[in-house]
């Protein structure tokens, strides 16, 4: 036998085997790089516009780094495949932050003021704000109509073409969106909230992302265990025949403003039934708030997770406690000074928000309703109440909000966003609205906004509506969503979903099928249920012990007795 022929075929397998498990350069699959995004404001902070622009790169990594310009380092750059500076108010940049961008060797995009410091812009002019409601691109060949206008920055100066242009009081065609010779980009917007799209659409361009399929998801809201029941169902049942997959965005517990009482969805076991049964039929619940209400507003009109009275975050967990108003950065000498300030706030916020997350998730599994994700009720939330949603949901529904001082400004990306303000979640946009029964035609405005999603192709059409309506707007409504071309229903059964808390675990792997792990005892649920603070709590349980003392002493009463007969009886037996 030939051993030396046949150590030597086994050596040269082996070693065809390790270069074959080498990857070819051409064949390997790029990281995930990373988008810094490098800011200028009036006052330093994230302004509501910057975070529209983080909500908008997050669509296209998971590692967003979002940086004010003077506090840009090297080492910022390290990782990242695109940078993008935004100018949102004039200011003479740094020379260290010019030289770092400069040396950028990847696409810059540049939108708004102070862009033609940097030299992938040299050379650029920019003329005063014009106010337009009609554009022209370019690419698409078209003209694009603006209800609401456009606040655009017109560009001269740079080599390299046009990609959108505008027509003046004048008569003459300008540009505002320019892109150079070496594929720098540069955005002559300043407003970032009032047309993303067009911004989608350029950053979609330059990191090289063709269109596909349009996401369409309908969330049937406001379900609380004082829903209608049947109203429900019907809703349901007709998506379902439909092949239609929908969200329940459910609310566990309904409060009753007037008395502080409260209904849990055990008290209504037909409701519980329904809402099994939908699930059962493509229906996936996610948590929308747990009262969906703050300090006895009712369920279903409150916020929760915003004080809207004061205008601020929550400062307490008691309904009955006065507010207390918190003070403006400003008056402080300095940013520790105001975090330390902000401290004990933020510490009930958390504790707030983590036993009004954790408690909706545990009921709604306990009922046999697992939740996949998280819709904060009216959208409203604080960036830090995002980072300890976070902790619980890997996905999240509706709008952000966008201001730190403020509830009234918030909005949404036109496609799937994973951004770092959100903290690793996942945002499935609402875009188009809902049926509002308030104007002479209900469903007007999402019908508006479902041309603009069939213009912008490939983003998400995400809307809802209430089951209380009925079934007179649902059919049109789908008929609707449907006209948009080329896109599919969410399932999001069948997407990777966790949502988690001390005793629960929940997860969807994408094929459909969930997992649940519940360590909740019926102990817990009757804590969680009726009792509401740590002082009734502990009576509850010093009131179990004295009730198992007292079970003791009768036992041990009757035990007495039944051992005192027993005596007698041999003592009477033993005397004849």
């Amino acid at each position: 036998m030939n051993y030396k022929g046949i150590t030597l075929l086994c050596v040269t397998m082996l070693l065809l085997s390790a270069i074959a498990s080498f990857p070819v350069s051409g064949q390997a699959k790029e990281p995930d790089a990373g988008i810094l995004i490098i800011y200028s404001t009036l006052d330093g902070k994230e302004s509501s516009q910057v975070k529209m622009l983080d909500l908008l790169a997050g669509h296209f990594t998971s590692h967003v780094t979002v940086k004010k310009d003077s506090d840009v380092e090297a080492s910022d750059f390290k990782g990242k495949g695109h940078v993008i500076y935004y100018g949102q108010t004039k200011r003479k940049l740094s020379k260290k932050l010019v030289s770092l961008i400069s040396n950028v060797k990847k696409t810059v995009v540049a939108i708004g003021y102070n862009a033609g410091q940097i030299s992938q812009f040299s050379g650029l002019s920019l003329a005063r704000k014009e106010n337009v409601y009609q554009v022209h691109s370019r690419s698409e060949k078209a003209e694009v109509s603006l209800e609401s206008g456009l606040n655009v920055l017109s560009v001269s100066g740079l080599k390299g073409k046009a990609l959108y242009t505008f027509k003046a009081g004048d008569g003459k065609t300008h540009s505002f969106i320019w892109k150079t010779k070496k594929d720098n980009v540069y955005i002559g917007l300043t407003n970032l909230l009032n047309d993303n799209l067009i911004v989608a659409k350029q950053l979609r361009e330059v990191f090289g992302e063709k269109a596909g399929a349009t996401l369409l998801y309908l969330r049937l809201e406001d379900i609380s265990p004082m829903s209608d029941e049947k109203l429900l169902l019907q809703a349901g049942t007709y998506l379902h025949k439909r092949h239609v997959p929908f969200i329940l965005a459910v609310i566990p517990v309904y409060l009753n403003p007037e008395t502080g009482d409260k209904v849990y969805l055990s008290d209504k076991p037909k409701m519980v039934q329904v809402l099994k049964k939908l699930q059962s039929m493509g229906g996936s619940i996610i948590v929308h708030g747990y009262t969906h209400a703050y300090r006895y507003s009712e369920t279903g009109e409150g916020f929760e997770f915003w004080d809207a009275k004061a205008d601020q975050p929550i400062t307490s967990g008691n309904a009955e406690d006065t507010p207390s108003i918190l003070e403006k950065e400003q008056d402080f000498p300095n940013e520790h000074a105001y975090n330390s300030y902000l401290k004990p706030f933020r510490e009930k916020e958390e504790t707030y928000t983590k036993q009004k997350l954790t408690r909706a998730i545990e009921d709604l599994t306990s009922s046999g309703l697992y939740p996949l994700a998280f819709e904060a009720p009216h959208y409203t939330m604080s960036e830090y109440g995002y980072q300890i949603a976070s902790q619980y949901f890997t996905s999240i529904f509706g709008q952000v909000q966008l201001s730190s001082t403020t509830w009234k400004t918030s909005g949404a990306p036109p496609f799937v966003s994973a951004s770092s303000m959100l903290h690793g979640m996942t945002l499935y946009p609402e875009t188009i609205g809902f049926v509002d029964t308030s104007k002479q035609n209900p469903l007007g405005d999402m019908e508006e906004h479902i041309s603009q999603m069939i213009d912008f192709e490939g983003g998400v059409a995400g809307g809802f509506y209430h089951p209380y309506l009925g079934m007179k707007y649902l059919p049109e409504l789908v008929d609707q969503m449907e006209r948009i071309p080329d896109s599919e229903w969410l399932d999001l059964k069948k997407t990777k979903q966790t949502v988690k808390t001390d005793k629960v675990e929940i997860h969807t792997s994408g094929d459909g099928t969930i997992q649940v792990k519940n360590g909740v005892s019926a102990i817990d649920e009757f804590f969680d249920h009726h009792r509401q603070t740590p002082l009734e709590k502990a009576l509850w349980i010093l009131s179990a012990i004295v009730l198992l003392f007292v079970v003791m002493f009768v036992s041990y009463t009757f035990y007495l007795r039944a051992t005192l007969k027993k005596r007698i009886f041999k003592e009477r037996r033993s005397l004849g």
